[in-house]
């Protein structure tokens, strides 16, 4: 079964919002100081909108950030037995992740003989 769009596009989607947040907050803040974009009133609440969207998405950014390092390093272990200790955590953070991280997880089970 595919996973959903937000996981298989996390990285994409927190870059996106994160982005999106950062230019209507500086768009709004320059209406705000010299008016000449035109959001009139609206432009406090594209303030606090953007800000918003720009927390969520440095938020989605640094969670996925931390589970693919996370991730990464799960892959380095070379110790079968280790390896087995830890599948579990390992499994539950490619669940988290894209399809494309099952597929390096598969991989590594083999190489170290792991089912």
């Amino acid at each position: 079964m595919p996973k959903p769009f937000l996981v298989e596009r996390a990285r994409e989607i927190a870059i996106l919002v994160t982005v999106a947040g950062a230019v209507l907050s500086v768009l709004s803040i320059i209406d705000l100081t010299i008016h000449n974009i035109g959001l009139g009133d609206w432009a406090y609440w594209t303030v606090v909108v953007g800000l918003l969207l720009f927390i969520i998405g440095i938020w989605l950014l640094a969670s996925y950030l931390k589970l693919t390092s996370q991730f990464d390093r799960y892959m380095k272990i070379a110790s079968r037995a280790e390896f087995k200790r830890e599948q579990d955590e390992v499994e539950y953070i490619v669940w988290r992740l894209p399809s494309r991280f099952g597929k390096r997880l598969a991989q590594k089970k083999e190489e170290l003989g792991v089912k």
